[in-house]
């Protein structure tokens, strides 16, 4: 609810002006005179009231965004005369917690509302550790005004927070996922294709992890908690949500003691369907319901990655598989699994060709998988893309080796790479790749990128896949922007969103519009 704080107006003149005084001197001598008096008396002219200072406008084009992963960014106009903002937050919209003032930040207070001026002369504005759980803040709204140093001025209207926007792209097609290099480790939260349904791991570890399951019944209406969902005693790892929102699968882990000490391993990965409004439990998968291509008895883990396909019947899952008798040499593989009726049966187990699997993608149809394995020690050596196809049957087979190489991230504080992202249209026959190998990239404008990484697209034909364009921004500011800009393919594999930038395919070529 909206329950403005009281605006501070200017307080009225307590003092007595000369007019004033002259009525009523002059009132007193007439009383006394009988209301009479010489013609000749002069009357002293009126001395105006002193003009009250406006009040401060509101700020102009106060909007409030989502950034990858949906954390809140706030911009705005400066306002004339303002020497400071203050930020109103109402976490739960119209419902019944009431709206407050946000702490202000500071070095020695390090939460709140922060912000600094930009180069446009606007403001841009973050909350630092606000709110603990991101579902604590998915209805919020936010008014905003300008002080100065004898108080504060209008509010601007109620702004929505809509966590969406910094998980999703809306296509015409539909909401597509937003991909960066974290892709694997699938954290953030996930929306489904009409945008109805989200899907978010709560903040907490050990045995109260849980994945929060919130819809809505249209993009105007609040979100509502669906369902709490606790995999595993231990905790919940990564999760990937069908796009039509009616299947989860949350990959779960648990701490095993090994020689070296304890480790924690991929315990399995629950499967759940949505009938109504209820979430139900439908599988539990893991090594022991291996499909058959796993050399028995299946020793593989299950790996970093997981995808569904849109009507949610069938779930790959990456897999790591250890040398025979202890050997050295691992190898990869993806497991993949189909659902009829309720019932879930492992299918295929598919050879990567390669050590570890860095990128996946799945077509909505679920017939088409697109699969990069690589040499972790050797992250810079030049790869490909495997193509699998399925025949209709259940059976897989290799339909062609593209030879892109996945985007290489190193943060300054990791544990590892970080690999480009893969996407696929619904139908399979768009290949989006988050590359670092772009041939002669021009960027939008037709200019010449000072970067070659960039996304790459390549379309299917008669069963060949051929190159066809790219999407290419500017490396420019912020450093490195071109190695991690989120982007998107929309699921009929027409368009692709990059760094803000939207490319559309007319005619067989892409195109910055």
């Amino acid at each position: 609810m909206l329950n403005a704080p009281t605006r501070m107006l200017p307080r009225p003149s307590r003092t007595i002006t000369p007019r004033k005084a002259a009525w009523a001197v002059g009132c007193t001598a007439l009383m006394l005179a009988g209301c009479g008096g010489s013609d000749s008396a002069e009357t002293p002219s009126p001395t105006p009231s002193p003009t009250p200072q406006p009040q401060l406008a509101a700020p102009a084009n106060f909007k409030v965004t989502a950034a990858y992963g949906g954390v809140e960014s706030l911009l705005w106009n400066a306002t004339p005369g303002a020497t400071r903002y203050e930020l109103y937050a109402d976490p739960d919209g119209q419902g019944p917690l009431p709206e407050a003032k946000l702490d202000d930040y500071s070095n020695s207070s390090p939460r709140g509302f922060n912000y600094v001026q930009s180069d446009s002369g606007g403001y841009v504005g973050s909350l630092v550790n606000t709110y603990a759980e991101p579902s604590a803040r998915l209805n919020a709204t936010y008014r905003l005004r300008g002080c100065d140093a004898t108080g504060c001025g209008a509010f601007t209207d109620p702004q929505v927070f809509d966590i969406i926007q910094g998980t999703s792209h809306g296509f015409a097609a539909g909401y597509s996922p937003l991909r960066t290099h974290s892709d694997a480790s699938r954290l953030n939260p996930v929306a489904s294709q009409d945008g109805l349904t989200l899907a978010i791991r709560a903040q907490s570890t050990g045995t109260n992890t849980t994945v929060l399951v919130f819809t809505r019944t249209s993009k105007s209406q609040p979100w509502v908690q669906q369902a709490s969902l606790r995999a595993t005693d231990y905790a919940v790892d990564k999760f990937a949500l069908s796009p039509d929102g009616g299947t989860l699968a949350v990959r779960a882990m648990k701490q095993i003691t090994v020689t070296q000490g304890t480790r924690v391993v991929t315990d399995a990965v629950h499967v759940y369907q949505r009938s109504g409004s209820a979430w139900t439990q439908q599988a539990r998968l893991d090594t022991a319901n291996a499909p058959s291509g796993c050399p028995q008895p299946c020793q593989a883990e299950l790996a970093e990655h997981m995808e569904l396909a849109a009507g949610g019947n069938l779930l790959a899952i990456s897999a790591q598989i250890p040398a025979a008798n202890g050997g050295a040499g691992s190898s990869s593989a993806v497991f993949t699994y189909t659902r009829t009726g309720a019932t879930w049966a492992p299918q295929a187990s598919l050879n990567a060709e390669g050590p570890v699997i860095v990128g996946m993608a799945l077509s909505g149809d679920g017939k088409t998988l697109a699969v990069t394995a690589r040499d972790l020690l050797q992250p810079a050596a030049p790869s490909s893309v495997l193509v699998l196809a399925e025949n209709g049957n259940g059976a897989w087979a290799v339909q062609g080796r593209i030879p892109a190489t996945l985007a290489v991230h190193m943060p300054a504080i990791s544990g590892g790479p970080q690999y480009g992202s893969m996407a696929l249209s619904s139908d399979g026959s768009t290949l989006a790749v988050n590359a670092s190998n772009l041939q002669n990239p021009q960027q939008c404008g037709g200019a010449a990128a000072t970067s070659t990484w960039g996304i790459s697209l390549y379309a299917r034909g008669n069963g060949t896949w051929q190159h066809q364009g790219q999407a290419v921004i500017a490396n420019g500011p912020p450093t490195g922007w071109a190695t991690w800009a989120p982007w998107a393919l929309a699921s009929d594999g027409n368009a692709v969103v990059y760094g803000g930038s939207m490319f559309v395919r007319t005619g067989g070529s892409w195109v910055c519009s």
